[in-house]
Formats: C-alpha cells, sequence, structure tokens
C-alpha cells in the first residue's frame, strides 16, 4: 500500500465507526451519525471501544495513536483531525483536547453514558408512618454502620473482614424489616474466581450484593471517596478497586490492573451500568467488566438485583418500605479474549439480568421508539 493508499479520510472512518457500532449496540447498526456526532453520548462508544476503533484504524491504514489522544477525541471529526496529524508527524494532541465541546475524559468502568436523571412531578407528602420508618431507618444505618466499621477496621484478617460485612449487610435488612431473598448462590463456587456483572438500581447496591453473596469479593469504586479518610479507611480494609472516573488517559490501565487482580485469585463485582437514575430501566453497560472477564480468562456471574430502587430511588434518601429478590445466574465462560467476545459476554450477562430484575430494558425501549418514529 502506498502513501495515499492509506491516507485517513472521512468517508473511511465513519464506515469503520459504523461498523463498530453495529457489533456493539445492533440495534443501531444503521444509525445515521455525522462528523461532529459524539462518540461517547450518541454513539455509545465507551473508553474501551474507542481503543478498539483506533486498532481497527491502525490495522486498515498503519496509523497508530496514543492512549492519550484516544481518551480526547470526543467526534469522528476530532478523531480524523487526529489520524491527519499523526500521520504528518505533527503530534500536538492540545488542539484536540481544546476543540472538544463536551466532557473529554469519560470513564472506562464506572462510566456516566446512559440516559439522563429526567425531572420527576413532586412526590407526594409522606405519612407519619413512612416518617417514623425513615428516621428508623437511618438510626438502624448509622448505629450498625458505625459497628460495623469498628469491627472491619480493626479485624487482623481478611476473611474476618469479609464475614463481618456480609452479616452487618445481612442484620441491616433484617432490622429494617426488609424481606430479602436470594436464589442461585449455588452458582457460585468460594474456591474459584470470578467477574460479576449486577445492575445498578440505587445507592443500596453495594450493601446488597454483600448481603446476597456470602464469598471474598472487591468492588471497582469511584476513587473520589478516598478523599474522606473514615470512608478511604473502610473500603482498603475491604479491599476495593480504586479508579478514577474522571481520568479517561487511564482507562484502559486500570483495566489492565484490575485484570491482573482477576488473575490472581480476587472476585470482581461490576456494576456496568456505571451509574443510576431516579426512573425505572436497565440501562447500557459498559464494556470494562466483560473486556476484564475476557482477558483474565475467568467466568463472569451475571446478578440481577429486584426492589432496590423502590426502597431508595435515585437522589432521594427518603427510604421507603420494599422488599430485595436477588438473582444469581450460572456462569457464563468466555471463549476466547477478543473484543468480540468481550461483546458476547456483555449480551449474554445483559439478557440474564434482564429476566430477572424486573425493569424494562431502556436499549430495547429506545429501538422501538426509533423504529416506531
Amino acid at each position: 500500500m502506498n502513501e495515499a493508499d492509506n491516507t485517513p479520510d472521512i468517508n473511511t472512518l465513519i464506515t469503520t465507526i459504523r461498523a463498530l457500532v453495529g457489533e456493539v449496540h445492533p440495534h443501531w447498526k444503521n444509525l445515521h451519525f455525522t462528523p461532529d456526532t459524539r462518540l461517547e453520548q450518541e454513539l455509545g462508544l465507551d473508553s474501551m471501544s474507542r481503543i478498539e476503533l483506533c486498532n481497527r484504524l491502525e490495522s486498515a491504514l498503519g496509523i497508530k495513536l496514543d492512549e492519550t489522544v484516544v481518551a480526547h477525541v470526543d467526534t469522528p471529526q476530532q478523531l480524523l483531525d487526529a489520524l491527519r496529524e499523526q500521520k504528518s508527524a505533527a503530534t500536538s494532541t492540545d488542539a484536540i483536547a481544546a476543540g472538544s465541546s463536551a466532557s473529554t475524559s469519560k470513564e472506562l468502568l464506572m462510566g456516566s453514558f446512559g440516559y439522563p436523571d429526567t425531572a420527576t412531578a413532586e412526590p407526594p407528602g409522606h405519612t407519619l408512618f413512612e416518617w417514623l420508618y425513615a428516621l428508623y431507618g437511618w438510626f438502624v444505618f448509622f448505629v450498625l454502620g458505625t459497628l460495623t466499621w469498628v469491627l472491619v477496621v480493626l479485624a487482623p484478617f481478611a476473611s474476618w473482614r469479609s464475614k463481618l460485612a456480609h452479616w452487618g449487610a445481612r442484620l441491616f435488612f433484617l432490622l429494617t424489616f426488609t424481606p430479602f431473598s436470594v436464589t442461585g448462590h449455588e452458582n457460585l463456587d468460594p474456591d474459584k474466581t470470578f467477574i460479576i456483572a449486577a445492575n445498578h438500581a440505587s445507592y443500596l447496591d453495594g450493601f446488597i450484593v454483600t448481603a446476597a453473596l456470602d464469598i471474598p469479593i472487591h468492588f471497582i469504586v469511584k476513587g473520589e471517596l478516598t478523599r474522606f479518610l473514615l470512608v478511604r479507611l473502610l473500603l482498603q480494609r475491604f479491599g476495593v478497586v480504586f479508579v478514577d472516573r474522571f481520568n479517561g488517559n487511564r482507562g484502559a490501565s486500570d483495566v489492565l490492573r484490575i485484570t491482573r487482580k482477576t488473575e490472581g485469585g480476587q472476585t470482581i463485582v461490576f456494576f456496568p451500568e456505571g451509574t443510576f437514575t431516579t426512573f425505572a430501566g436497565l440501562q447500557p453497560f459498559r464494556m470494562g467488566a466483560f473486556v476484564t472477564a475476557a482477558r483474565a480468562r475467568v467466568p463472569l456471574v451475571p446478578v440481577a438485583i429486584r426492589g432496590a430502587r423502590t426502597i431508595i430511588r435515585g437522589s432521594d434518601w427518603f427510604p421507603q418500605r420494599g422488599r430485595i429478590d436477588v438473582t444469581v445466574r450460572p456462569p457464563i465462560v468466555p471463549d476466547g479474549e477478543g473484543f468480540q467476545v468481550a461483546l458476547d459476554l456483555r449480551d449474554a450477562a445483559r439478557a440474564e439480568i434482564a429476566s430477572y430484575c424486573g425493569e424494562p430494558d431502556l436499549v430495547e425501549a429506545e429501538y422501538a421508539a426509533a423504529t416506531d418514529s
């Protein structure tokens, strides 16, 4: 191939992007987009998907972009500019970052891609019984939380800390009169390593998973929490994995770090939606959990949480009565370690979780609305 044959052009770039979007989001394979369409917010290509896109462009054009540049580009046009600059050996990436009109540091593991938290009607006033229950619930949380914090921080062994967290979370739901059921726990062998992917509907989800799974687990936690000393001490004793949500440059390195922990025998819990909203529905899944499982060649276990959103909804800190049902589905074993394998894992896990979480699939709903319009 001569120099002119692999010169980057917008048509080649959009064709490559369209092919990848069709793999990541099959319902969107015929989606119309322009050079100014945003790769993440509008096309659903998170950090790992963009790295895969650049790998494909490298194969097609022989041009390799630096990971920092990949994190900064936000549109096909910016990506084309970066490819042309790389082609001409003008390696200035500041202009690319400055030209982005939207946030250019989206996170890979705990992303914000999905549906915005739309405005809702003003909730009706609460009854006296509801106020009494809410106050009682917060009292139980603070008392039990303080006791658990002290015991976990002082416990000398990781196995003790794991058990204390599990039974402390179970006791919390018992004392708040919250019916709590777990089915499929036999699908988790405590002597094996897994990646666990669970839907994310509430601030309670971490407590729910801890209460439901009586095995050593490690969560992915946003790095901002390290600013709070008491929280940081507790999370460090739990062995959580901190990631920087607002540094897109570290997306791939975070996955590599977590992959190594998984290969070392740690079972990691992901919430692949990355965030939760007030309204019900299963949001798009980001790729971090599935790329990690494929690279580490460990089974991925889908876990469906049902009922959490009715107890704590979005940013509303007023707890309501409700019940929690957790369904642990059989492990899905990755057949290889490539990006397509990760996509297959994501789709299989999403189908399992959508079947048991009791909420609508927003990806399917959006596709249906688009085809009807």
